[in-house]
């Protein structure tokens, strides 16, 4: 009979480490046991209509699923899904916390967040990489129609997420990293995180966890990404009137690879317009979020954080 440890649910933030969580730390090696995927995920919990959602049906996966973890191992279910998507504002984001609370009301949770000034830029090349072609003041405009989600700096405000899932949850229950930290000592983060899930069987993260995942494309290569989206089929662009390929391979592909290694060959390090439009336009948006944040969560290194 396996011990029984809390679940751990990891709900993003996207463009936070998250892939390396799932791929690098939250393996059997480090005491770690991933329940299910994104797939499941969203099958079971954020793609279902209100009217539809069965929280029975996730608690039976992870009851099954359970039953394969070895002993002392932490049952993990991460998905950065579930803290809502960037492109259309994070709607649902409190909702998929209170499906959460229906499905296991006793597990833990893990919040990653990311500084303003960097996750927004990165959140736009993600957007071109999904075959967006707004240019990035537009996108960032959040032009919405009755409803139509668009991007909202609101999604951003972290303090609301945390404060909602602390009251649900409790707020010893929820544990918050940045991807900051995860970038200045990996180790640390990890082992902080062993000690807050209960890892008995963590003894230290490996040599091949200490993984680097390289950047996306340059911002600049971004005018001429989006306009290559504009003639290649996408996620969000299923029917381009000329279709030349399939983001975000093809044309694009070739032409930020391309970019890549002409800069790296140049030893030149590119310019980075997007992110300083971003300082501009939201350089003094955040700062009363991050206040009410660091009051919720004390110790919480916000220093990169406007």
């Amino acid at each position: 009979m396996t011990e029984s440890l809390p679940l751990l649910l990891h709900v993003g933030y996207h463009k936070t480490a998250t892939s390396w969580m799932q791929n690098r730390l939250f393996t059997p090696d480090h005491g770690y046991a991933q329940l299910c995927g994104h797939q499941q995920v969203h099958d079971l919990i954020t793609n279902p209509h209100g009217l539809q959602f069965d929280p029975h049906l996730m608690r039976d996966l992870i009851d099954t699923a359970r039953q394969k973890v070895p002993q002392g191992a932490v049952p993990v279910i991460s998905s950065e899904i579930l803290s809502g998507h960037h492109f259309t504002g994070g709607y649902q984001s409190d909702v998929y916390a209170w499906r959460l609370k229906e499905i296991a009301p006793r597990a833990l949770i893990l919040l990653s967040i990311r500084s303003q000034m960097t996750i927004l830029p990165s959140c736009y090349m993600q957007y071109l990489m999904s075959g967006g072609t707004m240019p990035w003041p537009q996108f960032f405009r959040g032009e919405r129609d009755i409803g139509y989600p668009a991007f909202s700096p609101v999604h951003f405000e972290y303090d609301r997420l945390i404060d909602h899932y602390q009251t649900l949850f409790g707020a010893e229950n929820v544990h918050v990293v940045t991807q900051e930290s995860i970038a200045h000592d990996m180790g640390q983060m990890a082992d902080e995180l062993a000690a807050f899930t209960g890892n008995r069987l963590y003894s230290g993260l490996s040599d091949s966890a200490r993984v680097i995942y390289a950047p996306s494309y340059a911002e600049t290569t971004a005018p001429v990404l989006r306009r290559i989206n504009h003639v290649q089929s996408s996620m969000l662009n299923r029917c381009p009137v000329i279709e030349l390929g399939h983001t975000p391979t093809g044309l694009f592909k070739l032409y930020g690879a391309g970019h890549r290694r002409v800069m790296g060959a140049l030893g030149r390090e590119p310019a980075r317009p997007i992110r300083a439009y971003v300082r501009d336009t939201f350089g003094d948006r955040f700062g009363d979020s991050n206040r009410r944040l660091a009051a919720l969560v004390p110790g919480l290194d916000l220093s990169d954080y406007p």
